[in-house]
């Protein structure tokens, strides 16, 4: 029994996330608003990122929606790819997706390569697209990000 979960969280944690290409599309558009739909909606948001975005803080989900439109007003991204696979956490539902993030300051010029890793959790299913079937959803919890 134990070996059938052990192999299906496997098989589960190897296929592609479809949040992962959402995550994707919302920072290559550089879209605050498609990011802040994969945001929790209760609770705190932590964000850490590295110089020059410095910050380092709890925020609610309008806040991080603030923040990263901030962010995207100054930057544009010119890359950015996520790892096909999501590395569990023993004992935690959910797991962290990486990422390769890498911008240029429209102010300066200066071009900027980031690893970021999103802490993701799969949430329950809003009523509606409980009628249409069993699905999965993930929401981003936590924000991560270390300099190149």
């Amino acid at each position: 029994m134990v070996t059938f979960h052990l192999f299906s969280l496997t098989l589960l944690l190897s296929l592609p996330l479809p949040v992962a290409s959402r995550i994707e599309a919302a920072f290559l558009q550089n879209s605050p608003a498609a990011l802040r739909e994969l945001f929790v909606t209760d609770g705190t948001i932590p964000v850490s990122l590295p110089e020059p975005l410095s910050l380092a803080d709890q925020l609610s989900p309008d806040q991080a929606f603030l923040v990263f439109s901030h962010i995207f007003s100054v930057v544009r991204t010119t890359e950015f790819t996520t790892d096909p696979r999501l590395s569990a956490l023993p004992g935690v539902p959910g797991g962290v997706l990486k990422a390769r993030w890498s911008f240029r300051n429209e102010r300066t010029g200066n071009q900027y390569p980031f690893r970021v890793y999103f802490f993701i959790v799969p949430t329950a299913p809003s009523p509606e697209t409980a009628v249409r079937g069993p699905s999965a959803s993930f929401r981003i919890v936590e924000i991560r990000a270390e300099r190149l």
